[in-house]
């Protein structure tokens, strides 16, 4: 008869089976977090806002001071910390019977659980690119507005000091194509303004699309295309090629829920991440919580109980370093 699995004689268990949940958790792809900065905040609530918009140099005669320069405070951004966690149990039989492995698989699926719930809600903020809230699984109203009180994906987003505005969705939501990034670059050329109205300059450096393999191949095409050294191309230089770096979001297309989304199959987005304002305000990071006291044991089924639980904010203040085509010229 198998050995009970009790906390006297395997002293160890708990720390083991922290072991594989944290290991659970790391190897769960996390593609979206690059998007975002994250902070480390030890309050549940505050805001986040930027200056811009800093005046130029003036014109200084011989003699004359220094002209004041000005700059412009940006929208400001309430954040609210929201709290995420779940458990799941060792049943008495699961440790009578000594059966490692399913304990090990109940272990390494909450440790997924809480990765793929994290990377869930920072990709929908660019899910819902297009809406100004959404309702989450649990049935919660998400606000999904910018700094300006509008979509992220705009064509007409506001500045705090001007009345000039800008756009950031491409007309017409070309799919990804040479047409379509170049009508992305106009964008980002022409029109992204900072406080005052100025052109501000905005350098792109990613394309980032869902797990659509049309549009993945697209990209990888303009951005790593060869030629044969014998083909009638060969040499010839795409201006593409490697000009940016290619994100892939595999929850990108999916419902609030996690269901695949065919209606958001052909999103893309051309950003700059030297220039990414959204923000990750993290109260505590994902953790693993074993049972402490009394063996760990329920008194009603003799069961040991485990959890996990993080919390955190997310929000995008300033949209003006991305660009953003539904790649649906009927949306």
């Amino acid at each position: 008869m198998p050995q009970m699995i009790t906390r006297a004689n395997f002293p160890d268990f708990c720390n083991n089976l922290e072991i594989r949940w944290r290991k659970a958790y790391s190897e769960f792809p996390k593609k979206a977090s690059v998007l975002y900065d994250i902070e480390d905040v030890s309050v549940d609530t505050g805001d986040e806002s930027s200056m811009d918009g800093f005046s130029v140099a003036k014109r200084k005669k011989e003699g004359e001071d220094f002209a004041y320069l000005s700059i412009n405070q940006n929208y400001r951004k309430a954040w609210n910390v929201q709290e995420i966690g779940g458990m799941t149990k060792i049943t008495w039989r699961m440790r009578a019977a000594a059966k490692y492995r399913d304990i090990q698989k109940s272990i390494d699926a909450l440790g997924r659980s809480t990765a793929k719930r994290l990377e869930w809600d920072m990709t929908h903020r660019f899910t819902f690119v297009t809406a100004t809230s959404y309702t989450n699984l649990d049935g919660e109203t998400i606000a999904t507005t910018s700094g300006d009180g509008l979509q992220v994906a705009y064509s007409a987003h506001t500045v705090t000091g001007s009345a000039l505005t800008y756009r950031n969705r491409v007309a017409n939501n070309p799919m990804l194509s040479k047409g379509g990034i170049e009508a992305a670059e106009k964008l980002f050329a022409t029109q992204m303004i900072d406080s005052n109205g100025e052109l501000v300059q905005e350098d792109p450096t990613h394309i980032v699309v869902a797990n659509d393999p049309n549009t993945i191949n697209t990209a990888i095409e303009y951005l790593r295309s060869t030629a044969a050294p014998d083909a009638s191309h060969a040499g010839v230089t795409n201006a593409y090629m490697g000009k940016y770096q290619l994100l892939v979001l595999p929850y990108l297309a999916t419902t609030a829920a996690g269901a695949y989304d065919s209606t958001k199959a052909k999103y893309w987005f051309l950003i700059n991440m030297n220039h990414k304002d959204a923000v990750l305000k993290v109260m505590q990071y994902p953790i693993f919580i074993p049972p402490t006291e009394q063996d760990g044991k329920e008194f009603e089924t003799m069961d040991w109980k485990y959890a996990c639980h993080a919390a955190y904010a997310i929000e995008i203040v300033d949209p003006k370093w991305l660009v953003f085509s539904s790649g649906d010229a009927t949306a």
